[in-house]
């Protein structure tokens, strides 16, 4: 049996182990963070108000403790869960932009090259300076801009090819 259908049957075991609904753990971290800062809010709340409404120290304890320390945590809890649903929102976001710009770039090298070799986009011309040693494709970093270039061939006799731009790669 080819590896390739082999491949596709653990594919399909594996969604098929997957099934059901897929948590969407974005949603879940935001949704678990706002209740537990409004829980804890609310906590908060009743400490104060269980406290305010009684003058001796021994029965606001519990209203501190259960109330107020109780509160402030899960709203600091709710915060830091808020915050990861953030982090992990700015990550993805920064991965897509980083796949998109990759796209762009791929994109733009098979606009400006139509998807061939460099050696293949010059046509086969060869270009060197008056006096140099070395051929160059005419778009080669070394030769680009100047004037007074000549065509040459690659079997130019005393020429050897640019090591930069190299013309006889295929």
């Amino acid at each position: 049996m080819s590896d390739g259908g082999r491949m596709e049957r653990l594919t399909d075991a594996v969604s098929k182990i997957r099934g059901g609904r897929r948590i969407d753990t974005d949603r879940t971290q935001l949704i678990v963070g706002g209740v537990l800062a409004v829980l804890g809010l609310v906590a908060i709340v009743i400490g104060w108000y269980g406290t305010a409404h009684t003058a001796y120290g021994f029965e606001q304890m519990p209203y501190l403790v259960s109330g107020g320390l109780l509160g402030l945590a899960l709203v600091f809890l709710g915060g830091f869960v808020y915050f990861a649903y953030w982090v992990t929102r700015l990550v993805r976001e920064s991965r897509d932009q980083a796949a998109r710009t990759a796209d762009l770039l791929e994109q733009l090298v098979n606009a400006n090259g139509n998807g061939t070799k460099p050696s293949a986009r010059t046509n086969g011309t060869l270009v060197a300076t008056r006096n140099g040693n070395l051929f160059h494709r005419p778009d080669c970093q070394v030769v680009a801009g100047r004037s007074g270039l000549r065509r040459v061939s690659a079997s130019t006799r005393g020429l050897e090819p640019c090591a930069i731009c190299d013309p006889l790669a295929s």
